[in-house]
């Protein structure tokens, strides 16, 4: 399943938001929905059991039955990896000041043309995807969405674009 990685600034905080969208390509099992059973609207699971004593409020048999849609992930390690990295970076990012992060706004928010260019040899040229469009509010496009595959060559995008901030060498 790949996953996406898009960087939104935050005006009132002055910083990124890392937003990671999951795409199912049905090519791997590592995501799953599944109905639950959740009893009483408590959304405790029917299937767990509590001893008495950690237990609150009775639990009845005329309480009704909910079932929920629960989506499950299980990311490899690599996945786990890369997403581990990525949020190091966005800390570092975010740890910078203010007018350091809004020369990088471009970089991540910019024009897709201008992304796309930059992106090419690093990412595009070894096969991952970039997605690119608009969200729309109410019906009216609100912003510009520009999506990168999260992978190894855009870590390594990552670090040659914070390099210059960097104390240590990557």
């Amino acid at each position: 399943m790949p996953i996406f990685v898009q960087w939104k600034w935050q005006e009132k905080t002055k910083s990124f938001l890392v937003i990671f969208h999951f795409f199912d390509d049905y090519i791997r099992n590592n995501i799953r929905f599944r109905k639950k059973r959740f009893e009483g609207g408590k959304e405790i699971p029917a299937y767990r059991y509590f001893p008495k004593e950690h237990v609150s409020f009775p639990i009845t048999p005329e309480e009704p039955v909910q079932f929920k849609t629960v989506m499950m992930w299980s990311p490899s390690h690599i996945e786990l990896g890369l997403l581990s990295e990525l949020l190091n970076y966005a800390n570092i990012i975010n740890g910078l000041k203010e007018d350091e992060k809004r020369k990088l706004k471009e970089k991540f928010e910019g024009e897709g043309s201008y992304l796309v260019d930059q992106l090419m040899p690093d990412v595009m040229d070894k096969g991952h995807y970039v997605l690119l469009g608009y969200e729309f509010d109410k019906g009216k496009k609100t912003s510009w969405v520009f999506c990168v595959e999260l992978c190894a060559e855009y870590i390594d995008h990552l670090k040659k674009l914070l390099k210059p901030y960097l104390t240590k060498s990557v």
